[in-house]
């Protein structure tokens, strides 16, 4: 049935009510509506055709695409289509090829509103008491599929996690590291270690009050992952801080929406050196994704350069600098803990501030080791240990044939 729909429009909402049987479909102007599983999907023509698996349009060996997008015709459109619960979709096109689309496929690739939001991974932020951080046992993690994921699953969700029992050893953050997914290198150290040295060219490396921040806003794309291995900790004072910066921008987004957008769009300039190395970039402190939700948050009070902004735009985002670091340094959203020997702390850097409290460098010794990693290495590890990170083909090599 060819509906004379506007080929732009969005498909109309529809209740339990309306649906028709299992398995119905209907071909309109320019995309087509599948009933699957007991709800209507709509699927465009080109997006169907651009995805196609026909041999002639896709490399089996790879799963990567050979059909050139661009060349898809404006016009593009079945001149057939049938659909069967056990074989799918199977669409004659009308620039001859032929295609067919898996039911499980359509299942996985459905982009309407409800299953594009199932996809993205769950985030909890955190509430205004702070968190008990997820803790996992060191040998779970690295020797056991079940452990290594329930801590991933506690990094994406909750944006940090801590590790007990790693062993106090030297690089062992980064031997850690490599049980997940690879280090990410900086003009820096390869393995910081965090100790009193009077001659450190980093604050982390004095022992007064290091507030929550964000590493290395100095590049344009700042590590997103940083763990924190504690070799020893015998010093008096010196408690670890977190604040999750999601949650304090949420606050921030709702108390007053334009100190955010400022935040969001004026470019801050940060910078970190040493003798014979520098790292320099100018950002907003608040990147969005597409759909408007946080992506990237640059925090980083001690790293700041001086603005080079538009004059009018000066004290509007200094009052809206204020706002947000009341919130950060208000005790909301935080965690505070004294880290004991052979803990391993794992920050999700684009959201997640550390710091720590003042300690006594006389009292005794206290010495951390921390590397970085990639949260896109973490998510695809995830993926690895669940089976999910191959794709599914919309149709067999063997099913494909042209139109005679």
């Amino acid at each position: 049935m060819i509906e004379d729909t506007d080929p732009h429009s969005a498909p109309p909402p529809h209740v339990a009510a309306d649906v028709e049987p299992e398995g119905t479909l209907r071909l309109g102007h320019r995309n087509l509506s599948l009933v699957l599983d007991g709800r209507e999907r709509h699927f465009h023509y080109v997006w169907l055709r651009d995805n196609s698996w026909a041999a002639a349009d896709r490399i089996f060996q790879s799963s990567e695409r050979k059909l050139f997008t661009p060349s898809i015709a404006t016009a593009i459109a079945p001149t057939e289509a049938a659909f069967d619960p056990l074989e799918g979709l199977e669409v004659l096109w009308n620039d001859g090829q032929r295609s067919r689309y898996s039911p499980e496929w359509l299942r996985r690739h459905d982009y309407s509103e409800t299953p594009r939001t199932a996809r993205r991974h769950a985030v909890t932020l955190w509430d205004e008491t702070g968190i008990d951080l997820p803790r996992f046992a060191h040998a779970d993690v690295v020797n056991t599929t079940e452990g290594q994921l329930s801590y991933l699953d506690a990094v994406i969700e909750h944006g940090a996690a801590i590790v007990t029992g790693v062993p106090s050893a030297d690089r062992e953050v980064e031997r850690f590291a490599e049980t997940l997914g690879h280090v990410r290198e900086v003009a820096f150290e390869r393995v910081h270690n965090v100790h009193h040295d009077p001659t450190g060219y980093n604050v982390a490396h004095t022992p007064g009050e290091l507030k929550p921040h964000t590493d290395l806003p100095s590049y344009n794309w700042p590590p997103s992952v940083q763990l924190l291995h504690v070799l020893t900790n015998q010093a008096a004072g010196g408690e670890s801080t977190l604040v999750d910066g999601w949650a304090a921008l949420a606050e921030l987004r709702a108390q007053a929406a334009a100190h955010f957008e400022i935040l969001c769009r004026v470019p801050v300039p940060y910078q970190l050196f040493s003798e014979v190395e520098d790292t320099w970039a100018e950002n907003p402190m608040i990147q969005l994704d597409t759909d408007g939700n946080v992506k990237v948050f640059r925090f980083s009070n001690q790293l700041a350069q001086p603005l080079s902004i538009p004059f009018d735009q000066v004290e509007p985002f200094y009052d809206a600098y204020r706002h947000l670091g009341g919130i950060i340094d208000s005790g909301r959203h935080r965690a505070t803990f004294k880290s004991e020997d052979g803990d391993l702390i794992t920050v999700h850097s684009h959201r997640v501030l550390h710091g720590r409290l003042p300690y006594d460098p006389a009292s005794g010794a206290r010495h951390l080791q921390d590397v970085y990693m990639e949260f896109d290495d973490l998510l695809a590890r995830r993926r690895v240990l669940r089976g999910e990170h191959k794709p599914v083909p919309a149709q067999q090599p063997d099913e494909t044939r042209e139109a005679s």
